[in-house]
């Protein structure tokens, strides 16, 4: 009993690693982005942060499929100021996942 419950503990451990390690699937947090720390996203963050991402994922062999298709800046600067607030990034997080 003492080996099972201990083996389960390892697994459980090891799954969280896994999971806390993969930042190459699903949205990613407003600090991922803002790079310099002011509080909103240029352009060129947003462009460096999206092909570091492709980058990471096809070292894995796991290229992005569709990546044509993934939203741009523009599509998250929704009022057209050059740059993507906290709110504009969720929500076209939100809209991204709602679409699929």
């Amino acid at each position: 009993m003492k080996k099972t419950l201990m083996l389960l503990t390892m697994a459980s451990f090891v799954g969280l690693n896994l999971s806390a390690a993969d930042t190459t699937r699903g949205p990613l947090a407003f600090e991922a982005y803002d790079k310099n720390k002011d509080g909103v996203i240029t352009k060129e963050e947003f462009d460096a942060v999206k092909a570091e991402r492709m980058n990471t994922r096809a070292e894995a062999g796991m290229p992005m499929r569709n990546a044509v298709n993934s939203p741009d800046f523009a599509y998250f600067d929704t009022n057209k100021d050059g740059k993507i607030t906290k709110e504009e990034l969720q929500d076209g997080q939100l809209r991204r996942m709602r679409s699929r």
